[in-house]
């Protein structure tokens, strides 16, 4: 059975208006379009149905809002059980379980108008009920993955299938952050007291398009099967397992799994294989360096951060670890690949020298002849914390530094105790991958900016990393509540010159590495507007065309 998607209720005068203005607004991340390289023939209609899909495996966490892994593999996999209000596609947000919505003409008052034919895995009606008690349950007990609604100041549940949000101030990307709210069930979490230890079959009943059928955590292995009755798009995926792999691209020679994600250096392997499709992603994933002043006051000074910049060979990272697949960093943060990027920053070309030079004139010296540079009794030295895959990049950044008199300690540790110490301050200098380069810019208001400069409620909390600068707290603000695109354009562009003059992070370099897969297994594949990783979209695994009708 077909599921089209009704056309959608027409919104007010004003929303229609501003269409090409707010989308466009509150999209921001919306990146350029990349170059296919293409082995094979991957042209052809809509995608074929198939009955199972193989995938890398991996323990990502239970896939509940609440239980995954934070990160793309743990929120992809929970994304198949629960859906938002909006989701994303190729080109930006698009009606999901909300058909349609209305905002006010003073940007205040958003009205959702829910679909009436949605019912959860359980057999049971969604509601306005369902969406009013997510928002209140998560204030209470927060997601894995955040969003932020800080700014809505009440919720109104109008009738079983219209929801009214009404905000303190406008706030431009409030669209773009109700595509990352999944919708739980009253019925079901309304009992649970403690989301972190909900791991019963009831955690995953959601609206979405699979059902979870396996999850083994030992293992890394999962197994979704498609709903029958799904209201959305037909599923073209039955059923996509993710099994463990050693080697994942030997799996995929092997033809165990059917998608494979390559770095540069592998493409090759396949360039000549007629039945291999190979794409290259957007550079919206990549690897940063985090300065935790807080943890060391010496990071505060920003002449040794400044230094830094100099000192560290972005492009020899794109060169060596990237092999040549990737950008280099931009200290305005937004990467080339942003339609919000501003090309006029300095460069921070490497150069020793002058990274020396900045802290000779700031006070620093090399007192004792020892190779590191100091002040006052203390010295340059740094412990750098990163994930064991990641040392080779660490090891290049010692290098860098050390010609310009700073001394690095490189302490490469799991992933996930990486990021527990990221996470809880108990790190001095950290490196990250970090894929949320294409989201929307107010990211730099949540990155680098605290709740108190302005209105109550309205920023994520002051970093842990102890970073503070007025003028970016003050622009990040405006950019918030500004719905002029235009005019929220010019004040992120300024938020990156600030940004670029203070370098209270590095952003190392931007990945663009490629994905290979069989368009004869399968041929659906598609990337969401913000996102690099094809497999990540629910949509991959759906009939798009039914969307149109």
């Amino acid at each position: 059975m077909m599921h089209n998607l009704p056309d959608a209720k027409p919104c007010n005068l004003w929303k229609e208006a501003l269409i090409g203005v707010v989308l466009a607004c509150i999209c921001a991340a919306l990146i350029c379009p990349v170059c296919l390289a293409q082995s094979g023939d991957a042209k052809g209609s809509s995608p074929r149905s198939v009955d199972i899909i193989h995938l890398s495996g991996g323990d990502s966490g239970y896939p509940t809002p609440f239980m995954h892994y934070p990160r793309g593999p743990g929120i992809y996999k929970m994304n198949l059980i629960f859906d938002c209000l909006i989701e994303r596609d190729d080109k930006g947000l698009i009606p999901w379980l909300a058909e349609s919505w209305d905002i006010s003409s003073d940007g205040k008052e958003y009205t959702f108008h829910l679909r009436d034919d949605v019912n959860w895995a359980d057999g049971e009606p969604f509601t306005a009920e369902d969406v009013r008690f997510t928002i209140e349950y998560e204030k209470e007990h927060s997601p894995a993955s955040a969003y932020d609604l800080s700014l809505v100041s009440d919720m109104k549940v109008i009738d079983e299938h219209t929801i009214k949000f009404i905000l303190s101030q406008p706030m431009a990307p409030f669209l773009d952050e109700m595509a990352s709210v999944r919708i739980i069930p009253q019925h079901i979490w309304e009992k649970v007291d403690d989301p972190n230890a909900f791991d019963t079959p009831e955690a995953v009943i959601g609206t979405g398009p699979y059902t979870l059928g396996e999850y083994n955590k030992e293992h890394g292995t999962y197994r979704f099967a498609a709903k029958e009755d799904f209201w959305g798009p037909t599923p073209r995926v039955k059923s996509i397992e993710f099994v463990p792999v050693s080697d994942a691209t030997v799996a995929f020679q092997q033809g165990a799994i059917d998608f494979v994600g390559l770095s540069a250096d592998l493409v090759d392997m396949f360039k000549s294989d007629p039945e291999v499709y190979i794409f290259q992603q957007p550079a919206v994933w990549g690897y940063e360096l985090t300065f935790n002043m807080a943890k060391n006051p010496i990071l505060k000074d920003k002449a040794v951060r400044q230094a830094f910049a100099y000192a560290i060979d972005r492009e020899e990272l794109v060169e060596k670890i990237g092999r040549g697949a990737g950008k280099p960093g931009s200290m305005g943060i937004l990467p080339q690949d942003h339609i919000w990027y501003n090309p006029d920053l300095p460069e921070y070309e490497h150069n020793a020298e002058k990274a020396m030079k900045i802290l000779e004139e700031d006070g620093w010296k090399d007192s004792d002849g020892n190779g590191v540079m100091d002040k006052d009794g203390q010295e340059l030295s740094f412990d750098i914390i990163l994930s064991s895959d990641q040392a080779r990049i660490g090891e290049l950044v010692k290098e860098r530094l050390k010609e310009a008199g700073i001394s690095v300690n490189i302490q490469a540790i799991e992933s996930k105790s990486r990021d527990a110490k990221l996470g809880s301050g108990d790190f001095e200098i950290g490196i990250n991958g970090y894929g949320g380069w294409g989201f929307d810019a107010d990211y730099l208001r949540a990155k680098f900016c605290g709740e108190s400069f302005g209105i109550e409620g309205a920023g994520h909390g002051r970093p842990l990393t102890g970073y503070q600068n007025d003028r970016v707290d003050e622009l990040c603000l405006a950019q918030l509540g500004e719905i002029d695109e235009q005019k929220r354009k010019e004040i992120v562009y300024e938020i990156q010159e600030v940004l670029a003059e203070d370098v209270p992070s590095i952003p190392l370099y931007y990945t663009a590495s490629y994905n290979a897969y069989r368009p004869a297994v399968y041929d659906g594949w598609m990337n969401m507007f913000d996102h690099h990783e094809m497999t990540h979209s629910k949509l991959s695994y759906l009939d798009r065309s039914e969307l149109e009708n």
